[in-house]
């Protein structure tokens, strides 16, 4: 039996070894930097609290607490949730900005350990913590408010939450609606390779739940992409018209409800003629 020369195989690379580096440690900074933020501005409350259940403080030039701060209580907790939020996606910015400074992010087909692949890779960690904390969250505007922080391009009275788009290269335009589970990517890794191409979403367009929009794809205004779905890289989905499959080849018209009820009223009399000439035959 002839022996397998491991050293002659090429390498590919798994999609979960392509984000093991060390800059993944950038989410124990955000942790650090929200909790300090914290503490900072809640220690005078927290010093309160303290007096009111030992009758001590923390420090010695503040030890006046009134009975009527447990009401504040509940809110302080509530409101901390969002402070804690804020503070990681503003910090989590500014690292962005001065990663986009070192290197502008741009479109292209980059090798594995090239200078694009690896700030790729540490724009997507210093976005992914931060996306997934404001999704957490019962305001459905803090995602949009995320998104535009990473530099996605959203339009007015758009509907993003509960999937993943990429915080680059992507576009979405005005009265869009994403479903559930949907994923935008502007990046691909294939083997040794990252393909990075921008991603445009035209206006009143609906990305269906569970479905996937690949680099370089362009939904034009009133497109439809079906659910569970996928489009290839650099596929133009055309507009007014629903597209579906794996990838997104079969186009459906989309009809509106009057024409969808006039459809349905004529074909309730074709049946109801048919079963008339029946009656008809059986009579004679």
């Amino acid at each position: 039996m002839q022996s397998i020369d491991k050293t002659e195989q090429p390498e590919f690379l798994s999609t979960s070894g392509a984000y093991k580096i060390p800059f993944t440690f950038v989410v124990l900074l955000q942790l650090l930097f929200g909790g300090l933020v914290l503490i900072a501005i809640n220690l005078w409350f927290f010093n309160h609290i303290y007096i009111l259940l030992t009758g001590n403080a923390f420090y010695s030039f503040e030890r006046t607490a009134y009975w009527w701060e447990w009401l504040l209580f509940p809110l302080n907790v509530y409101g901390n949730f969002y402070l804690f939020s804020f503070s990681i996606i503003a910090f989590s910015a500014l690292i962005n900005t001065v990663l986009n400074k070192l290197s502008p992010p741009q479109e292209g087909v980059f090798e594995r350990g090239s200078k694009d692949w690896k700030y790729a890779h540490r724009r997507f960690w210093t976005a992914y913590f931060p996306i997934w904390l404001v999704r957490a969250l019962p305001l459905p505007w803090l995602d949009i408010a995320a998104y535009k922080f990473f530099g996605v391009r959203i339009g007015r009275a758009v509907v993003a939450y509960e999937g993943y788009i990429d915080p680059l290269f992507v576009e979405i335009g005005d009265q869009t609606m994403t479903s559930l589970h949907i994923c935008i990517f502007s990046h691909l890794i294939y083997h040794d390779k990252m393909i990075i191409k921008k991603v445009k979403v035209g206006e009143n367009c609906i990305v269906g739940p569970h479905s996937i929009l690949f680099p370089g794809t362009i939904m034009k205004d009133n497109a439809i992409i079906g659910a569970n779905s996928y489009t290839k890289i650099d596929q133009v989905l055309e507009g007014n018209l629903i597209h579906i499959g794996k990838p997104a080849t079969t186009q459906l018209s989309i009809q509106s409800s009057e024409s969808t009820r006039k459809k349905l009223v004529g074909t309730r009399s074709k049946l109801s003629s048919l079963g008339n000439n029946k009656d008809d035959k059986k009579e004679v």
